[in-house]
């Protein structure tokens, strides 16, 4: 899988599409065996390295395309770690949306790319 911030072009449907698809893969590699996605993730046996089986993750761009992306993304998973564990009501959950929205904030303002999830 290549996630590639370096072409910064018109986005399309379909490429927020991909946008999405990417980081739902994502995710359920951080989350290994833990979590069942109930989207459609037909494309994921398809980017399996043929070799080990394992999942390849290549993010191209400038720098701070990069750390936007990573910040975004882990904001992401700590945020469903805690709707999970404590609900949507629970203090933790409300501290980590916040700082979720401020990372898919700083994502947006520096990739110029919308956050391909809302709630």
């Amino acid at each position: 899988m290549i996630i590639d911030f370096t072409n910064k072009r018109l986005l399309t449907e379909s490429w927020m599409r991909a946008m999405a698809s990417w980081n739902k893969t994502f995710l359920k590699y951080l989350y290994d065996n833990d979590v069942t996605l109930t989207a459609d993730v037909k494309d994921f046996d398809m980017m399996k390295e043929e070799e080990d089986n394992t999942l390849k993750f290549v993010i191209r761009g400038e720098q701070q395309d990069v750390q936007a992306y990573a910040k975004a993304i882990m904001a992401e998973k700590e945020y469903l770690d805690a709707y999970i564990q404590f609900g949507e009501e629970h203090f933790q959950s409300k501290k980590k949306k916040v700082l979720l929205n401020q990372a898919v904030s700083y994502f947006e303002q520096t990739t110029g790319i919308r956050w391909p999830f809302q709630d």
